[in-house]
């Protein structure tokens, strides 16, 4: 099976409600989608997101990677050879992790086709019940408490509740959420690296009596020291997320002990084979595993979820397909409030609806 042919594009896909943290504020997707047709008449689709303040990449370097780089490289190579397949890929440019993931989840879709299995059986997985979680955006307090009374009442039992208002009331941000919602809706919080060593302390230190049940990334990507001093100190789990891209990041965790979670988003990884491996290297470790994604389309945060089933994740955050007002795609996961419902369809199972035409 080889390449005959591939299409790029850039799609916007506009949100229902902003999205705010502590690093963007967003009111649309930029989707960069990627069609494969092969000599073998089987197409295969994946796409990325660009989220320059994690990875560093825009939608002109997505698309510039993308045609310029990894698919020439994939060029009439044998695409059934997938340790081959997927080391050019990894060596056509140097990072450009959401560039490669767009092409490697179009490459698992077409494997997935050719065996007939949906993706969930080719990688392994068998269909369980998922679920997943509802961010709350940062705000003031009395916004977020809004949030945070509607995403339960649609019907999620957790919340990610994103923090980093260098303002000094993070702290106070938690505790007027936990006071309007009920006991069992699990809570964790993500600070997006904002926090120091010392108030990320404090506030473990403080929150540790208001059913939180883990933080995330709490200081910045490169203070790993800090990040395991935190750990280790924390009465509360914390969870790696912008620290780890890959796998050489993932051994450094792991080595000293840096996180009890670690959170595996496509984007960052450059694709399902590569984080397939460190699922099992987190596995392997005793840690938990959380599956993410950045504010992505129907595509990618599909693959993800079918992902996150095939590998067991204890923690689940792919809620961004929810918030999208139109995916400008058919089939793929669907949600009923924190509940997910998976295609079973072969290959992906989501397919892409041309720009101009409503889904």
């Amino acid at each position: 099976m080889k390449l005959q042919g591939y299409t790029v594009q850039h799609c916007l896909l506009p949100l229902s409600v902003p999205f705010r943290t502590a690093l963007r504020s967003v009111t649309a997707v930029d989707e960069i989608r990627v069609v494969l047709t092969t000599d073998v008449g089987i197409v295969g689709i994946g796409s990325a997101a660009p989220t320059a303040a994690i990875t560093g990449e825009t939608v002109a370097s997505i698309m510039g990677a993308l045609e310029q780089h990894i698919l020439p490289a994939i060029q009439g190579i044998d695409l059934e050879d997938r340790h081959q397949v997927f080391r050019v890929i990894r060596g056509s440019i140097v990072g450009n992790t959401s560039a490669k993931a767009a092409v490697d989840i179009a490459l698992h879709d077409l494997y997935a086709q050719v065996h007939q299995e949906s993706l969930l059986g080719y990688l392994g997985g068998i269909l369980r019940p998922l679920w997943t979680d509802a961010t709350v955006s940062l705000a003031d307090s009395e916004a977020m408490q809004r949030q945070a009374e509607s995403l339960v009442t649609q019907g999620f039992k957790h919340l990610k509740i994103k923090l980093g208002g260098h303002d000094g009331h993070d702290v106070e941000r938690v505790m007027a959420i936990r006071q309007v919602i009920p006991s069992d809706i699990a809570v964790w919080l993500d600070p997006n690296q904002a926090w120091t060593v010392r108030e990320s302390l404090a506030a473990c230190e403080v929150l540790a009596d208001w059913a939180v049940e883990f933080i995330e990334q709490p200081v910045a990507a490169h203070d790993i020291t800090g990040l395991s001093a935190i750990t280790h100190a924390s009465p509360i789990p914390i969870a790696a997320d912008e620290s780890v891209f890959g796998l050489e990041q993932l051994r450094r965790i792991l080595d000293l002990g840096a996180a009890d979670i670690i959170n595996v988003k496509l984007m960052k990884t450059g694709g399902l084979a590569t984080a397939s491996t460190m699922a099992e290297l987190v596995a392997g470790a005793g840690l938990e595993l959380m599956v993410g994604s950045m504010m992505e389309g129907m595509a990618s945060v599909t693959a993800a979820a079918l992902f996150a089933v095939a590998y067991q994740a204890k923690y689940v955050d792919l809620d961004a397909a929810y918030f999208l007002r139109d995916t400008k795609a058919e089939g793929g996961l669907s949600y009923q409030g924190g509940n997910i419902t998976l295609p079973s369809e072969p290959g992906l199972g989501v397919h892409f609806i041309p720009e101009g035409v409503s889904s």
